[in-house]
């Protein structure tokens, strides 16, 4: 009776530290990200996105692009980065799957609502932009816009992993 009393409150624990989300600390910005929620949506529709990808020696979003970033630049390249796929890439994504589309409107909306809270952190001036960070940012959307619409999106919506990943990287414990 003990033991499966106490494995339900481990249960009950660990499924209220998944709801909460993770503290991020980007430079002098920390605000609160659901990545596990990301990544189960992600993950809904990752498959069908790498089937769709048919550009494969093209990268949009170079790891060690993301993170050779400063910590101060982190801020900036997110919002950079979540406006990219907001305006760009899931206007753009069409499919005639319901499910990649519900998937794709709530990543969109999850981003909207990640960069309300960047938004607070730019006004606050903890979350400039620099040249170098500008730069980065306009060499993905080049990349992106050099590609035909569809495949273009489709291959943004395929490298979220790489940006999840990234993302991950500044959790607080």
């Amino acid at each position: 009776m003990k033991t499966s009393l106490l494995l339900v409150c481990t249960l009950l624990v660990c499924l209220y530290g998944s709801a909460l989300g993770r503290r991020l600390h980007l430079g002098a910005c920390a605000l609160t990200v659901h990545t596990h929620e990301l990544r189960h949506h992600f993950h809904q529709i990752r498959h069908n996105m790498l089937t769709e990808d048919n550009q494969k020696g093209v990268r949009l979003l170079r790891g060690d692009m993301m993170k050779n970033l400063q910590a101060t630049e982190s801020c900036c390249f997110l919002r950079q980065v979540l406006r990219f796929y907001i305006e760009k890439v899931f206007n753009t994504y069409t499919s005639s799957h319901s499910l990649h589309r519900r998937t794709t409107s709530v990543l969109a909306n999850s981003f909207l609502s990640i960069s309300k809270d960047l938004q607070a952190c730019h006004v606050q001036t903890h979350c400039q932009c620099n040249a170098e960070t500008m730069e980065k940012s306009d060499a993905i959307q080049a990349n992106y816009n050099k590609l035909e619409p569809a495949a273009a999106s489709a291959k943004a919506i395929g490298e979220l992993d790489s940006v999840l990943e990234w993302l991950e990287s500044f959790r607080s414990n």
